[in-house]
């Protein structure tokens, strides 16, 4: 049964062949958010998968563990009969307003457009590709969310694990969006926790879903589930929408 530490994030596909996060969760330690396009390879067959059913359902996030399918987070096995797998998650998309992703090194590369030349001369002195860290990516998306309405220009953010990924997946992403590579991590599941890094707007928005261990190892960092099975959208902004819908 899954626990009440990590909540499934829920599927739809739309009619032109999109997979679309209506609800929002963690699978292999992605959070996906509402409104995130999964991006999926289906020459993949390895790592986060993403299912479709052959009758009716919504698709849903898997992986394979001993040659089974079985569905993330909860590792409830997947019948191979209904459930065909689509292909590998390999990137999400999201609006700039929704923007993060998860720690480490990313580098990010940017498109600016804008019919003024002048415009998009000025805004890539402020709009630069580069190596950033997950708190910097986040600062680039909150200020290229206002771009529009600052500079004149509509910017396009691409996150990957290498110069060359990057720059391939800024081709197809939109102004105003944001694609990062996914990072499945396998070992995450519903009987662990997860812990979200900040910047939060204070202490207080902390809740104690984790262990004690890991709550001390990551003293600023907020958890991503609250006690009871309350959740709450975690937002970058530090604004709190309603929970559970």
């Amino acid at each position: 049964m899954v626990t009440n530490m990590i909540r499934i994030p829920k599927l739809a596909a739309t009619a032109d062949g999109k997979f679309i996060v209506t609800q929002w969760g963690h699978a292999a330690s992605i959070l996906f958010r509402v409104g995130d396009e999964v991006i999926v390879a289906p020459e993949v067959n390895t790592g986060l998968l993403l299912m479709t059913p052959s009758g009716w359902g919504n698709p849903m996030f898997g992986r394979r563990a001993q040659g089974q399918l079985v569905a993330e987070p909860s590792g409830n096995p997947a019948s191979s009969c209904r459930s065909t797998v689509r292909g590998a998650v390999v990137a999400v998309e999201r609006d700039l307003e929704r923007g993060g992703v998860s720690g480490g090194r990313w580098y990010c590369a940017v498109r600016v457009e804008a019919l003024d030349l002048t415009a998009i001369a000025g805004a890539r002195e402020v709009f630069s590709s580069g190596w950033r860290t997950a708190s910097e990516v986040d600062e680039l998306c909150r200020r290229a969310a206002v771009a529009p309405e600052l500079h004149g220009v509509a910017v396009a953010v691409a996150c990957g694990d290498s110069i060359e990924q990057a720059e391939a997946m800024l081709q197809s992403t939109s102004p105003g969006r944001l694609r990062f590579t996914s990072r499945p991590d396998a070992s995450v599941n519903s009987n662990t926790g997860i812990i979200l890094p900040g910047p939060w707007r204070d202490e207080r928005d902390r809740v104690s879903a984790a262990p004690v261990a890991a709550r001390e190892a990551y003293g600023h960092s907020r958890i991503a589930a609250g006690g009871g099975g309350h959740r709450v959208q975690l937002s970058l902004f530090g604004d709190i929408a309603l929970g559970d819908e």
